[in-house]
């Protein structure tokens, strides 16, 4: 079997039954995905509850084909679970060979092309036009906890031309935040409200 049961009548692919160990150790590496959470953050190992029903079904089912709506945005306070069904969607969709992922915290993100910035030229360094590269056309990006960074304009302009270039390609973006998606820039903002949004209404996990 290649198949692992998560709940009666939905099978998810068991890690490297489609791609070679090395394919998929390449992937990983590029997408920067956390490797502790390849087990831990997947749908089979999420706790359901009835209220959070919604968010789950709608983020498996986001996996299962080319999504109706590109943009998945998951909204509510922290513990409810957003980042585990964020990563459960990346490795899902990395492990059945769907193409390359990108996951990132935004602040970790928004550190990383800074460390790329030229001060002295003024300009982005062949690093950060890398990974504004890669971000804009790989197949599915995660960004995690977006609206949590400090938001200065330069930080708004580097995650604008990100969501932009994947509006335009009608690329599978994922999104999670604490706020609402009002809260965010105007220019995100309106590119969220085209996709899907899906807000997480419940009790923390790690409060329980």
């Amino acid at each position: 079997m290649v198949w692992d049961l998560i709940v009666p009548g939905v099978y998810e692919l068991k890690p490297g039954a489609r791609l070679t160990d090395a394919q998929i150790d390449g992937r990983i590496t590029l997408s920067h995905l956390p490797r502790t959470t390849q087990k831990s953050h997947r749908f089979s190992s999420w706790k359901h509850r009835a209220e959070l029903s919604t968010a789950w079904d709608y983020c498996y089912q986001f996996t299962s084909g080319v999504p109706t709506k590109p943009f998945l945005t998951l909204s509510g306070v922290p513990g409810t679970g957003k980042t585990h069904l964020a990563l459960a969607v990346a490795w899902t969709w990395l492990e059945t060979g769907k193409g390359l992922v990108a996951y990132y915290q935004v602040e970790t993100l928004l550190d990383a092309l800074r460390r790329g910035y030229d001060k002295e030229k003024r300009k982005p360094n062949e690093d950060t036009d890398t990974i504004l590269n890669y971000l804009s056309f790989c197949s599915i990006v995660v960004l995690d906890d977006l609206g949590a960074e400090s938001t200065t304009e330069w930080a708004w302009k580097k995650l604008d031309e990100i969501v932009d270039a994947r509006y335009i390609n009608k690329l599978p973006t994922v999104i999670t935040t604490n706020g609402a998606p009002g809260q965010l820039s105007p220019r995100i903002a309106d590119r969220l409200f085209e996709g899907e949004i899906i807000i997480l209404e419940a009790d923390s996990y790690r409060r329980r």
